[in-house]
């Protein structure tokens, strides 16, 4: 298989003045001593995305250190098929931009039907015990990558909630807060039915692939998607909506509402024990990670969304050899491009004979074994 990303460009970007690299293989070996500059590599292809990167930061915090100007550019060639695409990304005059073709995209969502990225990186350690929010931003970019529409339902909920908060705040107009009601309800649904169907493929992927990593029971818990779970689709919008109304003032009060998909609970249980992941130990929690980017892969191969490409983040120093011989095995049989960082060269020892391996000292990469 020929991998998905063939070329990387990078302009003003972090630790990189300019920066081209050719890959040909799926398997990419990224190593150096840490703050050398191999981690921005990643981010750098993390940003053919809708999403902040992998490092989550300001679309200011991207350009080149020295640089006077706050501009900065990435360009990236994907190939599906016999077909390449041209993409590109960056921010000019204070906004980000993409482009595919050469031609202005209409969201950079729209850079995801030719590469769809996932990633592991030693900040995701905590997604499991530390803030739901960012669980549930985990999950949703998982579910995402999914249904193609989810994202967009999603925005469009939080639009909506905002205008009704307006609405209950300045103006009481029933009539329009009772539209603006039924249509969060109808989205809302949509959202939850969504999140049962990945729950579904995900369990069925867990069922029928063998792993070496522990694989979690993930489950979802939120009022929504309590009512959609015993309704049809219909009669669980009129009871969101009934809700929504009878919630009206406490809503109002509190500056935000109270029913809605954004504060549903995503959670993930121990197959065995049944214990919560966050009262796992660090290794178990470790393992579903690393089992759901995993399933998740499998399933976007069959997804009509954009290749799969895998971002794995100095994960290999964390796993012992046989963990680390079961990781390049499972790789190997999903055979998507996987992108790799690591400190030293022989965690990579299972690579050797297949992976595209780069040295990477003071920004500057050289290709060391092809």
């Amino acid at each position: 298989m020929r991998p998905a990303i063939l070329r990387l460009g990078c302009r003003n970007f972090r630790s990189y003045r300019t920066l081209t690299l050719s890959f040909s293989s799926r398997f990419v070996v990224f190593y150096g001593k840490n703050g050398a500059g191999k981690t921005n590599i990643l981010e750098a292809i993390s940003l053919f995305s809708s999403a902040r990167g992998l490092r989550k930061a300001a679309i200011s915090d991207f350009a080149n250190f020295n640089a006077k100007s706050e501009n900065w550019n990435l360009e990236l060639v994907s190939e599906k098929g016999d077909y390449k695409t041209f993409l590109e990304t960056g921010l000019a005059g204070g906004r980000r931009f993409g482009k595919i073709d050469g031609t202005s995209a209409s969201s950079l969502s729209s850079l995801e039907e030719f590469v769809w990225l996932l990633w592991v990186t030693p900040g995701m350690d905590t997604i499991f015990i530390g803030s739901k929010t960012d669980r549930r931003n985990f999950f949703d970019h998982l579910v995402s990558g999914y249904d193609k529409n989810y994202k967009n339902r999603l925005k469009k909920i939080q639009n909506l909630q905002k205008e009704r908060l307006s609405v209950l705040t300045y103006r009481r107009d029933e009539a329009w807060l009772k539209i603006l009601e039924d249509k969060i309800a109808e989205e809302s649904v949509l959202v939850a039915r969504s999140r049962f169907e990945f729950i579904g493929q995900l369990q069925e992927v867990f069922e029928n692939c063998s792993s070496n990593f522990l694989r979690p029971r993930v489950s979802i818990q939120g009022k929504v998607e309590s009512l959609a779970a015993v309704n049809s689709d219909e009669d669980a919008a009129l009871e969101i909506s009934d809700l929504l109304k009878n919630f009206r003032n406490e809503d109002c009060e509190r500056q935000m509402t109270g029913i809605s998909v954004h504060k549903s609970l995503w959670l993930a249980h121990h197959p065995k024990n049944q214990l919560e992941a966050e009262s796992c130990s660090t290794g178990e929690q470790k393992a579903f990670l690393i089992s759901l980017v995993l399933a998740v892969a499998r399933i976007y191969r069959q997804s009509k969304r954009g290749v799969p490409v895998l971002l794995l983040d100095d994960l290999m120093m964390h796993l012992d050899k046989v963990r680390r011989r079961a990781l390049v095995d499972e790789l190997s049989e999903l055979n998507i491009q996987t992108f790799f960082t690591g400190t030293d060269l022989c965690l990579f020892d299972d690579l050797k004979e297949s992976a595209q391996i780069f040295q990477v000292e003071n920004s500057i990469c050289y290709e060391v074994r092809s």
